[in-house]
Order: C-alpha cells, then sequence, then structure tokens
C-alpha cells in the first residue's frame, strides 16, 4: 500500500496545493469523490485525486 499519497485537504491553500500537485494554482479543483484537492483544470485534469486513485490501485 502507498502511505506516500494522501489527500489533500480542501482548506489547503491553493498555491501549497499546487506545489504539491505540480501544477499551477487556478488549475487545483476538488477531487469528485472526496471533495479533496487536485489538478480540475488544464491539460492534465484529473477528475479523481491522486490519493482516491492510489485507493484504486490497492489489491484487496
Amino acid at each position: 500500500m502507498n502511505d506516500s499519497v494522501r489527500r489533500i485537504d480542501p482548506s489547503t491553500d491553493p498555491a501549497s496545493a499546487a506545489i504539491m500537485l505540480g501544477c499551477q494554482p487556478q488549475q487545483i479543483g476538488p477531487c469528485a469523490r472526496c471533495q479533496g484537492l487536485t489538478v480540475r483544470y488544464g491539460s492534465n485534469a484529473q477528475l479523481i485525486s491522486p490519493a482516491c486513485c492510489a485507493k484504486d490501485q490497492t489489491p484487496t
């Protein structure tokens, strides 16, 4: 299990979240599942946050 991928709380400053996600602050938006922050807009947009994607790839 990958414990290094964590949900980014929606109260996190967009500039800080952008640094963590490797994008611009104006590209930040809510995850469709957990409402945590993700790259929601732009060419690398993801509707699902990295934390939710990691959960999907975890073997059950």
